[in-house]
């Protein structure tokens, strides 16, 4: 039997691979992987197969760990600056703080609803507002940004004033803690390290505006892009009408054409009836001229 820390390692790796699925590839590919592990691991393979699929907000939560690393990197060091720093900053400070975190928030967001359609799993509003909602928690928790980093989240986070409830929220074992420098800073030095806390949460706030107007250009170049396609749609739209309008009228023309076609048919029927009765007339009335002339010949 593979030793515990082997087994945690290797469930590990499996709720890593898995975690970056889309939501419709998981659950075959987790049955698979089980299926595969118990054949060397029964107890490996029973602690894959009871991985979860992940919530839609929890999955696209996992994918932009994994494909905008650098944007959620500066909201999670936005939010644990912001927490560290928070004697250091007056109140207009703060409350400036708070309006960047939100709108970086509410730009990665949004840049997650393109992620998903760029993946092939689009998802709705109510499951980008849920990812705003995890991020949010993140910010204000360090064991959460953990669990957000991880990239093997079950389900949705929420804050419930500081708090936030992790239990059965990351798959393959607890994410790794992030050290802090603040983690280990001895009471003497609590000034010194509330003012680095202050220049680093400015630093953070400026990377998380970079952040956020990087978010905010991929998403008018998307709008831009949309509107050009809708624009190329309407115009198409719009060729497809005048055709099949065209075609509607040519049709109706057959029609009348092949009405008149069949009008002229009866016509040349009837006409060809008659010239045929006309030349049997004609015959008969040449008999009778014959017949005719052949008795007054013989009367002379």
């Amino acid at each position: 039997m593979p030793p515990a820390d082997s087994r945690d390692n290797a469930l590990h790796d499996a709720a890593t691979a898995l975690y970056a699925l889309r939501p419709d590839e998981f659950t075959a590919a987790r049955n698979a992987r089980a299926q595969a592990a118990k054949a060397d691991d029964r107890e490996l393979g029973a602690r894959i197969q009871e991985l979860r699929r992940p919530s839609p907000a929890a999955w696209l939560v996992n994918q932009l760990v994994r494909h905008r690393p650098s944007e959620v990197e500066a909201v999670l060091e936005l939010g644990a600056e912001a927490r560290e720093a928070q004697g250091s900053f007056d109140a207009v400070e703060l409350a400036e703080l708070g309006r960047q975190r939100r709108r970086l928030v509410s730009a990665l967001a949004r840049d997650g609803g393109e992620l998903a359609e760029e993946l092939g799993a689009p998802v709705r509003a109510p499951v980008l507002d849920e990812v705003a909602q995890t991020l949010q928690a993140a910010m204000s928790d360090a064991a959460a940004a953990d669990a957000v980093r991880s990239g093997r989240l079950v389900r949705a986070l929420e804050a419930v004033g500081v708090e936030v409830d992790l239990s059965d929220a990351v798959a393959g074992g607890p994410p790794p803690r992030t050290e802090r420098a603040d983690d280990a800073a001895a009471p003497d030095t609590a000034p010194a390290a509330s003012a680095a806390a202050g220049r680093r949460a400015r630093a953070a706030r400026e990377h998380a505006e970079r952040a956020v107007e990087s978010a905010e250009r991929r998403s008018a170049e998307a709008s831009a892009a949309l509107e050009a396609i809708d624009a190329r749609l309407a115009d198409a739209g719009r060729r497809h009408d005048e055709r099949t309008a065209r075609r509607d009228e040519l049709e109706e023309q057959l029609r009348r054409v092949e009405a008149e076609i069949a009008e002229a048919d009866r016509t040349l029927r009837a006409v060809t009836r008659e010239q045929e009765r006309a030349a049997r007339a004609v015959e008969a009335a040449e008999v009778d001229v014959d017949e005719t002339r052949e008795a007054l010949d013989g009367l002379e």
